[in-house]
C-alpha cells in the first residue's frame, strides 16, 4: 500500500514539473515592446528573413501570438535599443522596458510654417535664405530640406539637410525667369511638409536691335540722323553696349532709342547686354547707309495724319528729302483747290521738318497738298486732304424724370471734324464719339440741371450750348433726433447731439441745431456736423439764470426740415450751491450722519467739510455723510465743485459730544 501511495506522489510530482517547463518556455502573454527602429538602412538579401523573429521563436504547442507581435512592431512608439538576442522578454522586463520609453507622439501637433519671403525676386542660379519656425517635439535625428516647386507640381530639392532654421537653397540655374514657383520645407522625422510659398524668379536679359520702324537698314544722307532701336526682355533695369562702343547703363526704357549720325555706312549691333541675373543674349543689327552723292528726291510721307486738316490749326507735314540738295535750298508746303492753282502755306525752311497751318481764310472743303524744294526744283506727289470746321455741340432741350437710383439719357448734336468729345456739368464725360447725335448716360442722384461743361473734336475745343433738366423722384427727407445722451448741461459747453436723416438732401444743404433763448425763439447754435451726431456750442447763461429749461431741435436748409423737439435743462457755470444741515448728541467715540443738500449744479459733485473730511464725485442728492467728532463741532463746506464749476457752501451742522 505505502509503495502503491509512493508511485502516485512521484507521477504528480513529475507531472508538475512539465507543466513547470512548459510555462516557462511559453512566450509571455503581455505585447512585447518593439526594439526603436533606426534610420532605413539599404536592404539585404536576409532583411526578409529578419523581420519577424519573434514569431519564429513560437513553439509549435504555444497558442499563436504572432498578430498580436505583428501590432506592437507596427506601432509607431520609439524605444530605447534593447538586445534582441534572446529568444524572448520577460514580463518583468517588457514591463520595465515600458516605463523606460518616451510616451507617442500622436498627441503632438507637428508643424513647419515658411515665414515671409514675400520680398525675394532672385535669379535661377542664386542663393536664397529660406527662415521658418517650428511646432512639435521633432526628432534628435530630424533634418529639415527645401524643395521647389513648378507650375507642373514637379518638387525637386535645392538644399542640404539642416537642423534649424534658416536653410541656405539654391535656385537650380535651369529653371526659367520671369515664371512664380513654389518653395515648400519637408521635415524628414516624422514626414511634415511646411505650407507652399509663392516666390518669382527673374528672368535674364535679352536685346535686339534694328531700326525705328522696324526695318533692318535705311538710307540717309550726309549729316543726316537715323533712329535705332534695341528691344529688351527681362527683369528691368537693363545695361547694354552697342558695338560702336556706345555704353548705356541701367535704363527703365523699354525699347530703348538711340540716335545716330554716321559719316559713312554703319552696321550697328548690341555686343552685350546684362541686368541683376548677370548677362543675356544679343540679335539683330541695324545697317545704316550713308549715300555721299545721291540724286535728290521728295515725297510725302504718312498722309493718312493730314487727311484732315483744321483751318487755323498748327500742323507738321510728314515728308522725306533724300540725296544732295544744293547749298541754300528750301522746302515749302503748298495747298489747292481741287481745280486751282496751287499757293505757298509755309515760310521756306531748309530743316525739312516744317510746321504750318491753313489760313482762315480757306474755308471746310476738299483740298490739295504738296512739298517742293527750291535747288533742284523739286515737286512730291500730291495728297488730297479736307479742312473741317471746328465742333460746335448743342445738348437737346430734354426733361427727364427718373426714380431713384435710375438712369437716363440726354441727346447731344455735334457738327464740325470728328471724332468729338463731350464733358457735361455734373462731370459726366464721354469721348471718341463718332456719329451725331448721340446719346449720353446720366445718372443724377438729385434734381439736376445739365449743361456742357466743353465739347471739341479735331480742331480742339469748340463752341457748345443747350440745357436738360433732370428731375429725381426721391422719399421724403426727415431728421430724427435721437434721445440726448443727457438732459442736462452746463452753459456754454459742447454738447453731442446724436441724429439720423432719412430721404435725400440737395448738394447744397446745410445742417444746424436751433435751441430757444431767453424769450423762446429758436436761434442758431454753432454746429459740427458728423455722419452720426451734430456738435454744438450752447450759449452762456443769461444774467441771473441759474437753471433753465431749453428746447432744442435739428434743421435742414435744402429742403427745409426740422426735427422734433427735445428740452435740455442748461446750468449756469459756478452756480452750484451745497447746503448742510443736521444736529445731534453723541457720546465720544459714537458717530452720527449729517446731511448736504445740492441745488443748480451738474452733478456729479465734490466738495470738502470743515474738518477735512473729502468726497469726490457723487451723484446722491440729498446725501448723508457719517462723522465721529472727538468734540463738540460744527460742521460747513469749504470747498464745492460740480459738472459746471465751482459753487458755495450754505449752513451749517452741529454735533455735540457729551463726556
Amino acid at each position: 500500500m505505502f509503495r502503491f501511495v509512493f508511485v502516485i506522489f512521484l507521477g504528480l510530482f513529475l507531472i508538475a514539473g512539465v507543466a513547470e517547463a512548459q510555462r516557462r518556455t511559453s512566450p509571455p502573454r503581455k505585447q512585447l515592446i518593439a526594439p526603436k527602429k533606426k534610420a532605413p538602412a539599404p536592404a539585404k538579401p536576409q532583411a526578409a528573413v529578419a523581420t519577424d523573429t519573434t514569431k519564429a521563436q513560437v513553439p509549435a504547442t504555444a497558442p499563436d501570438t504572432s498578430a498580436t507581435a505583428q501590432d506592437t512592431l507596427a506601432a509607431p512608439t520609439a524605444a530605447p535599443a534593447i538586445d534582441t538576442s534572446s529568444d524572448t522578454l520577460t514580463e518583468a522586463a517588457a514591463e520595465a522596458k515600458l516605463q523606460q520609453e518616451p510616451k507617442a507622439d500622436s498627441i503632438h501637433s507637428f508643424k513647419i510654417t515658411i515665414e515671409d519671403i514675400s520680398y525675394l525676386a532672385v535669379c535661377p542660379g542664386t542663393n536664397v535664405t529660406i527662415p521658418f519656425k517650428t511646432e512639435g517635439p521633432f526628432d534628435e535625428g530630424n533634418t529639415f530640406i527645401a524643395h521647389i516647386i513648378d507650375a507642373t507640381g514637379k518638387s525637386v530639392p535645392i538644399s542640404l539637410p539642416v537642423k534649424k532654421s534658416p536653410i541656405k537653397a539654391v535656385i537650380p540655374s535651369y529653371k526659367v525667369g520671369g515664371e512664380i514657383y513654389r518653395i515648400q520645407i519637408i521635415a524628414s522625422i516624422p514626414v511634415v511638409r511646411s505650407q507652399e510659398v509663392p516666390i518669382r524668379l527673374l528672368q535674364a536679359p535679352a536685346a535686339k536691335i534694328d531700326l525705328i520702324d522696324g526695318t533692318q537698314t535705311v538710307r540717309i544722307m550726309p549729316g543726316q540722323e537715323a533712329h535705332l532701336r534695341v528691344n529688351l526682355t527681362g527683369a528691368a533695369p537693363w545695361s547694354f553696349r552697342l558695338s560702336d562702343s556706345t555704353t548705356v547703363l541701367q535704363t527703365l526704357s523699354n525699347p530703348h532709342f538711340i540716335t545716330v549720325k554716321p559719316m559713312d555706312v554703319k552696321a550697328y549691333r548690341v555686343t552685350a547686354v546684362s541686368n541683376a541675373c548677370g548677362s543675356g543674349t544679343v540679335s539683330g543689327e541695324a545697317i545704316v547707309n550713308v549715300n555721299n552723292n545721291p540724286e535728290p528726291k521728295l515725297e510725302l510721307k504718312e498722309i493718312e495724319k493730314i487727311a484732315k486738316l483744321c483751318a487755323g490749326v498748327p500742323f507738321q507735314v510728314p515728308f522725306n528729302a533724300t540725296g544732295k540738295y544744293k547749298e541754300g535750298n528750301k522746302f515749302v508746303v503748298q495747298i489747292a483747290e481741287r481745280n486751282g492753282a496751287f499757293k505757298n502755306i509755309s515760310t521756306p525752311d531748309s530743316s525739312g521738318y516744317i510746321t504750318t497751318q491753313i489760313p482762315d481764310t480757306y474755308k471746310p472743303g476738299e483740298y490739295r497738298l504738296r512739298v517742293t524744294s527750291t535747288a533742284p526744283y523739286l515737286v512730291s506727289q500730291t495728297t488730297n486732304i479736307s479742312i473741317v470746321s471746328p465742333t460746335v455741340g448743342t445738348l437737346q432741350k430734354d426733361s427727364l424724370r427718373l426714380g431713384e437710383n435710375e438712369s437716363g439719357q440726354l441727346t447731344v448734336k455735334f457738327t464740325g471734324g470728328g471724332p468729338w468729345f463731350v464733358l457735361l456739368s455734373d462731370g459726366t464725360y464721354e469721348n471718341n464719339i463718332q456719329e451725331s447725335p448721340h446719346k449720353i448716360k446720366v445718372k443724377p442722384f438729385y434734381d439736376t440741371n445739365y449743361q456742357i461743361s466743353s465739347a471739341g473734336g479735331l480742331c480742339g475745343v469748340g463752341k457748345f450750348s443747350g440745357s436738360a433738366k433732370v428731375t429725381v423722384k426721391s422719399p421724403p427727407a426727415s431728421i430724427t433726433l435721437e434721445k440726448l445722451p443727457q438732459n442736462m448741461a452746463c452753459a456754454g459747453s459742447t454738447i453731442d447731439i446724436p441724429y439720423k436723416t432719412e430721404g435725400r438732401y440737395n448738394p447744397n444743404n446745410k445742417f444746424t441745431v436751433q435751441m430757444t433763448d431767453k424769450s423762446g425763439r429758436f436761434v442758431t447754435l454753432p454746429t459740427t456736423v458728423t455722419p452720426t451726431a451734430m456738435q454744438v456750442k450752447l450759449a452762456a447763461a443769461a444774467p441771473g439764470d441759474t437753471t433753465k429749461i431749453h428746447k432744442i431741435r435739428i434743421v435742414s436748409s435744402s429742403p427745409a426740415v426740422s426735427s422734433a423737439i427735445e428740452e435740455l435743462e442748461v446750468i449756469a457755470p459756478d452756480k452750484a450751491v451745497a447746503e448742510v444741515s443736521g444736529r445731534g448728541t453723541v457720546s465720544a467715540g459714537r458717530s452720527t450722519r449729517i446731511q448736504l443738500k445740492f441745488k443748480n449744479g451738474l452733478p456729479p459733485w465734490s466738495f470738502t467739510l470743515s474738518d477735512g473730511t473729502a468726497i469726490n464725485g457723487t451723484f446722491l442728492n440729498p446725501y448723508l455723510i457719517s462723522v465721529s467728532p472727538a468734540s463738540t463741532t460744527e460742521y460747513t463746506i469749504t470747498s464745492l465743485k460740480s459738472g459746471c464749476g465751482t459753487g458755495t457752501g450754505r449752513g451749517s451742522a452741529v454735533v455735540t459730544v457729551e463726556n
